[in-house]
Order: structure tokens, then sequence, then C-alpha cells
């Protein structure tokens, strides 16, 4: 009775152990903080579920996560697509095929909003900015030309070459169309125009975090506090980029047209958390980005919260979760009953078994054959043909019986005297 006891208080104490685990993860999970900084699923001031609840709630609007690779990003007209927390110059920013999915994406029709974590300035950014600001641009992008017969291609390169200006060292200058692409830029910021720099914008604490620029809507507000990074852009002329928000006069907010949509950059994804949304709500400036979109899709795979398709994915989502469930019981039951039948065991007939031997045939012959009272006759019959005229001579001298059809004595009695030897 002791020892029940003691398993029922054992069992009790494991109980418990597993429900204060499982309540504990519930309560992680609700949190959000076991995901990334600005993840849609984290609920802390550090992340953006609100703004992802908050575009649900509105009618007629749809907030989705995307958890797959960027570059299978499938948005278009009447979508607004936001990309925030990315890392300058690190591995949680998008490949180079992420990056063309947000292009394709803002060409489509689409409203796509990146926006990169705050940072501080260091020391040696003054001669990075100042490099960057020295490196030529590429002219603005231009629509491609149509098709030129190749016989007009090679007039007009052999025009070009022969009014092209001599430099002074006898050679020719470059066209402009070979212009040297700029160090301080990546594919991407070439294709939409812009450079993202870091240094110190504001000195004094004092001074306003971000100011609304030239290009912002009045209703917008004039200043949004606690803008704390360092990072601005420096926009490529002639692309169509509008100035939103300056600090320290460097531009932090920036808005371009791009094919059918638009593109926006933000320098700080502090605007779109949870605690900005609670704390420093910006309602005209959420409610301009958010705009009628009927979708809102909130990338997080370029955060690392990324579900890869399987079989297991798809049964879920198809609501195969019971089939699978039935197949583990009806394999269960099958290894069972190959195991342990389930039904008792007769008890098995008494059976004869034969075992054959390679002179099997030839004992059954000689049974069938010869009687055992005519077996040493019909040996010695087989024998003498093949034995010597001497062994014959002392088997006839003393002729063995065989002894009321008893062949192995008349047997016995030839081999002694066969074997035996007189001595001469």
């Amino acid at each position: 009775m002791r020892r029940a006891g003691l398993w029922l208080i054992v069992g009790g104490l494991m109980l418990g152990l597993f429900l204060g685990v499982a309540g504990l993860y519930r309560l992680r999970v609700a949190r959000g903080d076991v995901f990334p900084e600005y993840s849609s699923l984290r609920a802390d001031p550090l992340g953006v579920r609100a703004m992802h609840d908050g575009a649900g709630l509105l009618p007629g609007r749809e907030s989705v996560r995307w958890l797959r690779p960027l570059e299978r990003l499938q948005a278009g007209a009447g979508d607004v697509v936001f990309v925030a927390g990315l890392r300058r110059g690190s591995g949680r920013s998008p490949e180079d095929d992420g990056w063309a999915a947000l292009d394709r994406a803002a060409v489509a029709g689409a409203r796509v909003v990146v926006a990169w974590r705050a940072e501080a300035a260091q020391p040696e950014d003054w001669n990075t900015v100042r490099e960057m600001r020295t490196d030529p641009w590429l002219k603005p992008e231009v629509k491609p030309k149509e098709a030129t017969p190749k016989k007009d291609v090679e007039a007009g390169s052999k025009e070009k070459n022969d009014n092209a200006t001599p430099s002074r060292k006898g050679g020719k200058f470059p066209s402009l169309d070979n212009e040297a692409l700029p160090v301080h830029a990546s594919d991407f910021e070439r294709r939409w125009g812009f450079r993202l720099a870091r240094r110190e914008l504001v000195k004094r604490v004092e001074d306003a975090d971000a100011v609304r620029g030239e290009d912002a809507p009045a209703l917008w507000p004039a200043t949004l506090p606690r803008w704390q990074s360092d990072l601005f852009f420096m926009p490529r002329a002639g692309d169509g980029w509008k100035v939103l928000y300056r600090r320290g006069a460097e531009p932090v907010m920036v808005v371009r047209t791009r094919g059918a949509g638009s593109v926006m950059l933000l320098a700080d994804s502090f605007l779109l958390s949870n605690e900005a949304v609670q704390r420093e709500r910006a309602t005209p400036v959420l409610a301009a980005v958010l705009g009628d979109a009927r979708r809102v899709i909130f990338v997080e795979s370029h955060l690392g919260v990324e579900v890869e398709s399987g079989v297991a994915v798809l049964a879920r989502r198809y609501g195969l979760g019971g089939a699978a469930l039935t197949a583990l019981v009806l394999a269960g039951l099958w290894i069972w009953r190959r195991a342990t039948p389930l039904a008792p065991i007769l008890p098995e007939d008494e059976e004869i078994r034969l075992s054959l031997t390679p002179t099997a045939g030839l004992e059954a012959l000689l049974r069938r054959a010869v009687t055992p009272a005519k077996l040493f006759t019909a040996c010695l019959d087989a024998w003498r043909p093949h034995a010597t005229e001497s062994d014959r001579r002392r088997l006839a001298a003393a002729p063995p019986s065989a002894g009321a059809g008893d062949p192995v004595s008349a047997y016995n009695a030839a081999t002694r005297t066969l074997s035996h030897k007189r001595l001469t």
C-alpha cells in the first residue's frame, strides 16, 4: 500500500512538472519574445504584431505573414509589403533574389516598405560618407530601346568612335553608357537609385529626432520622436525620390514610384514597432502607408522565421492529421497481430516426419527384392567375382551359416574366417 502511494505521488509531481513547462512555453509563445526583433509574431515592444493585428481588423483588409523564402514572394496591385528589421551589411539582409522579388512586386503595383534597424554612428563613418559622395552614380534608368538592325548598329558604333573626343594620352574618353559602377552601392541600390550611409546625424539631445521633409503631406506630424538611427539615404538624382522626413538634414524616410507601385525606405524600424504604435503612434503616416490596400503582407523569412513546405505541412494544411493517426493505429495493430496472435493457439497434431538419406532409395529397393534370409547369400554372390582365389578357398573351407536367417551373424563369421591368416 505504501509503494502504491509513493507511485501516486511521483505521478502527480510528474504531471505538475509537465503542466508547468507547457504553461511556460505557451506564455513565451504568446508573448513572442522567442522570435526575432521586429517580427509580426512578437507581442512585446520590439515586435510589430500590433501593426499585423490592427491591419487585419480593418474592414476589407487581410493581414498575412510571408514565411516562405523571399524570392518566392507573390504580391501585386492592392498589396502592401512590409520588410522590417533589416540589418545593414549582414546575412539578415535579403539576397539578390529577394530584392528582385521585392522589385517585381513594386513594378506589379504593390507598395513595398523596407525598414532597417537603428544603428549608431562610428568615428570612421565620416571618411566613408565622403567617399560615397564623390563616387559617381550611373545615369537614371531608362526604358529599353527597341531592337535596332545590325547594319544600323554597326554604322552608329563607327560614327560614335569617329566622333569620340581624344584624351591627353591620345586615347578616347569612355562613353557614358560604359561609366564605372558605383563602389558604395549594391545591386538593389543601383536598381532603385539610392545609397544607405551612416554618420552622426544629431549631436544635441534636444534636437528633433526626425523632421518632416519638403515632400511630406502637411497633415503628417512635424516631428517623429525617438528616432535613434544614424542611418540615412543618398537618393540618386533623376529617379523621382521624395524626401518625407529628415534627421540632421539627411533623408531618413524617402519614397518613389516604381512601375505601377511604389517603394518606401525607412532608416529606422521603430515607427512600425509595438512600442511606437502604443506610445508614439504616427497615425497619419501609418494610414497613408496602408492606404486602400486589400492585403497587408509582413515578410518574416529575412528574420529567420521560415516554414518549408513538406509532407507534414501539407497534411496539417489539408486536415489529414486524423488519417495519419488512423494509419499509425492500423500499423500498430498489424505489428501486434504478427507478434502475438489474438486468437488462442490450437494444439498441433502429432505428425510423422520422414527423413531421406542419399541411400534411402537403394535400401528400399533391397528390402523389396531380397528377404533377410537370402541377404547373406546375395552378398556372397556379389562378392565372389571380385574376390581373390585364396579368399574364395578359405571361405569355401569354412562356409559360414546364416544361422536361422540371421545375416548379421553369418557376415561376422565370414569376416573372421577371411581375416584369420595361417602361418606357413
